[in-house]
């Protein structure tokens, strides 16, 4: 019933030349289901999994389970048979972790960025670095067919990622508009989702299960999703 109403209203709005106002981000995403993050929980915080031809967020501070959440959210677009990307600023993707937590190596683009010690590096080298992941992050998004791709920004310092300008993640929103590609950002702080992807924010808060210091078991960390209206 929805998909004839929809139907109807663009076949109005296309003898009235008006078609051309509906976005296609909203027209398209119908047609693709949502990638799954791996993860039970976040999935359902999110409505079924991240939204493709969004951009969306993983945030938090180190060992908030950044990297967790995204390598589940590999190893389950891997498991779909999707190839996906991730764009390595500064080399500290683990593949042998990845393969281990279920990742298809065969299906995973690794593009990866100079090895440097962030803490000790020039500001200089360090915004070379983001931007050279940025540049690679535009060519695989318009390079298409990828379930997933994921721009890991979370060792580098917050204020580098923050210099860039905001219009570097409008670029990137609209070029992934009407893809069935899913987008995830990952860093510190806020970067740039789009207008309907979504914030996954990490607080660090482990869950334990168990009654006794003996019997407790580390299940996972809890986390926060912040949709878009």
């Amino acid at each position: 019933m929805a998909s004839a109403a929809l139907g109807r209203l663009e076949t109005l709005l296309q003898t009235r030349k008006l078609d051309g106002t509906v976005s296609r981000s909203w027209r398209d995403s119908l047609a693709f289901p949502s990638a799954s993050s791996g993860n039970s929980e976040v999935d359902r915080q999110l409505g079924g999994g991240w939204r493709r031809g969004e951009v969306s967020e993983v945030i938090g501070p180190r060992g908030s389970g950044r990297t967790s959440l995204l390598v589940s959210t590999l190893a389950a677009a891997t498991a779909r048979d999707e190839v996906v990307a991730i764009i390595d600023a500064v080399d500290r993707f683990d593949p042998v972790s990845a393969a281990l937590a279920g990742v298809d190596l065969d299906r995973v683009l690794w593009v990866r960025g100079a090895s440097i010690g962030v803490e000790s590096a020039r500001p200089s080298v360090v915004e070379h670095a983001v931007h050279q992941a940025v540049r690679a992050l535009d060519l695989v998004v318009r390079a298409g067919g990828f379930g997933v791709v994921a721009l890991d920004l979370a060792d580098l310092p917050p204020r580098a990622v923050r210099a860039l300008p905001f219009a570097t993640w409008l670029r990137v929103a609209h070029v992934l508009e009407g893809r069935d590609t899913a987008c995830l950002l990952i860093g510190e702080g806020q970067i740039g989702r789009s207008p309907k992807g979504a914030t996954v924010q990490l607080s660090g808060e482990q869950i334990w299960t168990g009654t006794s210091p003996q019997a407790r078991r580390f299940t996972g960390i809890k986390p926060l999703v912040h949709k878009s209206c």
